[in-house]
């Protein structure tokens, strides 16, 4: 690269020499015509321009050529004389007439009274133009010559020469000081190149390109402080190299050592999550109740290894049907032992609690003292009253389940508004009872169904499972499962399961009631009775016969008689029909009816609440009997009847609710006390 770089000045300064060498000979010509251009101005000092005549111009310039001017007249080729007006007046032989841009030049000259103007003509002569003055140094004229130097003296050969000789020996010296340069500053860069390139590959260097490095690193100017500090260098990364080797190699056996270590903590890990897997299939039932009253399916496949959701099925001590579904919060061991925890909690409060509200809280507080992590678990849980026919329920901030009769559509079963499990501790939760048909089909669900996702990212949804459930309205728990579950695995095709997927389908079969509650165990004994909910439809033609169908399968299950029966149902439907007609009379879909019963000793008690304005029907005006009944005013007859038929009525106004008990002791209570 030194090379190149230095012939390429030896080239640049071979071009600036001819360069100058021309430009002095343009130079030597423009100073010849200012000479001839002065020269012939002096000769016309004492004449008259006015008069001046060809031939004298001629004369003129013979009388130069006697006076030894010969060489600088030589190249001559034109002369023009003008007048102070810049007209021409006379020129040499041969010369043409001035032209305009000659004439120019003159005017400008004469105008300006300036030195003589040189100017370098197309075709290589040179013109020079300059004033004519006389004696007393007025301007008189002007004159122009016109010469060419391809012929001027002698000098300027002499000058070529001279330019070349120098030009040459430049050259040669360049040539030289490039050879030397190339031996004394390219050879140990070129030496340093090579040996760079083998410490990069690894090695040192060769034996002569370090000798040779050496002998350089004796100098004392900076190439050979640069080969000396390179020499360091190399062996310093030879050292570096064998370190880093050594260091490389201890790496890579700690790393297998690791690798094998990981490995096997994986094939533990891998181990135990598998049989974590078994456990918690072990702990969700593999074998639901069996019972003639009531037929169950479900289902539960983790997104992982394990799973947080869960479901559940057993008989509760008292006789009933207990279920749940829940789904806990993420995904991982920590929710599956969350799942773990909140199952075995909630089935042993709903034997310890009759009331599925209170088993709930129960639950509640008990997950809200045992949860580090802060987890939660949305769950249903529902109590089937096998003998009444009755569904008492609560939704912990879970997705309502659907209910279905046969040849029906789903519909999402009423929400009753808890949160869910584990958040707070102290909290309350609102049960809800719904009386049941026979044939009746409950279908529960977490959100991995519905949030499933196919391939394109599209997720299975409501609609697709309300239109599903809406075919299979009259199919069994079991057909119910599969069919739905097989669609579900053909719109996920081989999307990833990102959430667990887990159903259940309940259905009520219905059938005779027993008179006694059963008990794992020891059969059937009786037992006294906690408090049988049901919701009322806002509506008196569905819900009156349901609210009186509800009425027979509790005093069935209470041994009631046909008077005690027709006592609440006559008490029951004024309520009904009094909150319907007076307390909700355009707006009847706003309202909230709740029919408690229990049995109390040898009382009975019915609990009426609604959320219509507000109403003691104690306070009610009393009719006259003894009047016409178009003279009577209309109502307040049934609610005569009521506070007469009872042994005690109790009018309340409990959280914007009228909540009226009645109080009655059993017939066959009566006839022992007489």
């Amino acid at each position: 690269m030194i090379t190149v770089l230095t012939l390429v000045g030896v080239i640049a300064s071979a071009a600036v020499l001819l360069f100058l060498a021309f430009d002095a000979e343009d130079e030597s010509g423009r100073r010849s015509a200012e000479l001839f251009a002065e020269s012939v101005a002096r000769s016309l000092l004492d004449g008259d321009i006015r008069t001046l005549s060809d031939a004298e111009v001629d004369a003129l310039v013979r009388l130069n050529e006697a006076d030894g001017a010969q060489e600088e007249t030589a190249n001559l080729t034109h002369i023009w004389v003008f007048n102070p007006e810049a007209r021409q007046v006379a020129a040499s032989a041969g010369t043409p007439n001035a032209e305009r841009n000659e004439i120019t030049v003159a005017r400008r000259a004469i105008r300006d009274a300036s030195g003589t103007t040189v100017n370098t003509l197309p075709n290589g002569d040179f013109a020079g133009t300059t004033v004519v003055r006389n004696r007393d140094g007025e301007v008189t004229g002007a004159v122009r010559v016109q010469f060419s130097s391809n012929r001027i003296g002698n000098h300027f050969d002499v000058y070529r020469t001279e330019y070349l000789i120098g030009v040459v020996a430049i050259l040669v010296a360049l040539v030289l000081g490039s050879w030397f340069l190339s031996r004394r500053l390219a050879r140990p860069i070129g030496l340093m190149v090579r040996a760079a390139r083998t410490v990069e590959m690894g090695r040192q260097p060769e034996p002569a390109v370090a000798a040779s490095l050496r002998n350089t690193s004796l100098t004392r100017d900076e190439y050979g402080e640069l080969a000396g500090v390179f020499l360091d260098m190399a062996r310093e990364v030879g050292a570096r190299e064998i370190q880093l080797n050594a260091l490389v190699e201890a790496r890579t056996e700690e790393l297998s050592v690791k690798n094998r270590e990981l490995e096997e903590a994986q094939r533990e890990i891998r181990s135990d999550l598998e049989m974590a897997h078994s456990v918690q299939a072990a702990l969700v039932p593999s074998e639901l109740p069996d019972d003639p009253r009531a037929g169950i399916a479900a289902y539960m496949t983790p997104a992982l290894d394990v799973g947080g959701d869960f479901y559940d099925a057993f008989i509760t001590d008292d006789g009933r049907l207990a279920f749940s579904i829940a789904d806990v919060s993420g995904k991982g061991v920590a929710s599956a032992l969350m799942m773990a925890v909140g199952r075995a909690v909630l089935r042993s409060a709903a034997n310890q609690h009759p009331d599925p509200s209170e088993a709930i809280a129960s639950t509640n507080d008990q997950l809200c003292s045992m949860n580090p992590k802060e987890l939660f678990i949305t769950a249903f849980f529902g109590v089937i009253d096998l003998q009444l026919g009755t569904l008492t329920y609560v939704n912990a901030g879970h997705d309502p389940p659907y209910i279905m009769s046969s040849g029906g559509a789903p519909e999402m079963i009423p929400h009753t508004g808890g949160i869910a499990l584990g958040v707070l501790p102290g909290l309350s939760y609102a049960e809800t009872t719904l009386p049941l048909d026979p044939d009746v089909t409950l279908f529960l669900y977490t959100d991995g169904i519905t949030e499933a996702e196919n391939a394109t990212g599209q997720q299975f949804g409501r609609e697709r499972l309300e239109e599903k459930l809406t075919s299979l309205s009259s199919a069994t728990p079991g057909a119910l499962m599969d069919d739905i579950l097989h669609d579900l695995a053909e719109f996920q095709g081989d999307a990833k399961q990102f959430d667990d997927i887990t159903c259940m389908a309940v259905q009520f079969n219905g059938g005779e009631a027993s008179l006694d509650s059963y008990i794992p165990g020891q059969g059937y004994a009786r037992l006294a009775s906690g408090w049988r909910r049901m919701v009322v439809q806002p509506s008196l033609d569905t819900s009156l016969p349901r609210v009186a169908a509800f009425i027979e399968r509790f005093a069935e299950s209470e041994g009631f008689d046909a008077t005690e029966v027709f006592r609440l149902n006559l008490a029951l439907d004024e309520l009904l029909t009094n909150t319907l007609e007076h307390g909700f009379p355009d707006e009847t879909g706003d309202a909230e009816i709740t029919v408690a019963l229990r049995s109390e000793g040898d009382m009975v008690v019915a609990r009426y609440e609604d959320n219509g304005p507000e109403f003691n029907p104690l306070e009610a005006a009393e009719q006259d009997t003894e009047l016409e009944l178009d003279e009577r005013p209309i109502g307040g007859l049934g609610l005569q009847l009521i506070a007469a038929s009872f042994d005690a009525v109790n009018y309340e106004r409990v959280n914007d609710r009228n909540v009226t008990t009645l109080r009655q002791r059993r017939a066959s209570a009566s006839d022992d006390s007489e």
